[in-house]
């Protein structure tokens, strides 16, 4: 009989290390700058209407973000730092997204592993693995970096493809595939 509604979950922790963590969200990071490379001093203020985040808003959220989301696991509060603030010039913005991250990471660090699994107070009163505060930064930051993406390539700035091929590409390739004499089995060609 299949039955509707919650199933009984195995209960289990996505991320067990600190260290690891860091490493994947320094490749985040790392792609991150990709894009936010590509801002000129000139795109700094744009937004494609008012009312929502210029490119600039953008990266000192982020760099708000990444002090919101260590301080909730390393001191257990929430802080407004999500908040951009007000408009900075572009070395001051490329600054404090620099800044947010090398005094961020070290607090992380020092944390012994087991922290991941304590449960915090979420933003709703809930509880919530500081684990998953964690997976939450990293997705906050794809979300962020991507809208950052999209203003700057509705700008017209040729953005970099993150993993170094465009879709295009990769689908002529993946149809170059070799198949066996029946239509099994094959090599792709090298990506």
């Amino acid at each position: 009989m299949l039955r509707c509604g919650r199933s009984r979950r195995r209960r289990w922790d996505l991320l067990t290390s600190i260290g690891e963590f860091v490493r994947y969200f320094e490749g985040v990071r790392r792609r991150t700058w990709a894009i936010v490379n590509c801002m000129t001093p000139q795109l700094l203020g744009w937004a494609p209407r008012a009312g929502v985040f210029s490119c600039g808003d953008i990266v000192r959220h982020l760099a708000g973000a990444e002090r919101f989301f260590v301080t909730k696991i390393v001191e257990d509060r929430w802080t407004d730092d999500l908040d951009p603030g007000p408009p900075l010039d572009y070395a001051a913005t490329r600054a404090l997204l620099e800044a947010a991250h090398r005094e961020e990471i070290p607090r992380l660090l020092a944390l012994p592993d087991q922290r991941l699994r304590e449960p915090l107070q979420d933003l709703a009163g809930g509880t919530v693995k500081a684990w998953r505060l964690l997976m939450a930064m990293a997705e906050h930051e794809v979300h962020h970096r991507s809208q950052l993406n999209s203003r700057l390539s509705a700008a017209g700035v040729d953005t970099p493809q993150l993993f170094g091929h465009r879709m295009e590409e990769v689908v002529a390739r993946a149809r170059g595939l070799r198949r066996g004499p029946r239509g099994e089995g094959g090599t792709p060609d090298a990506l």
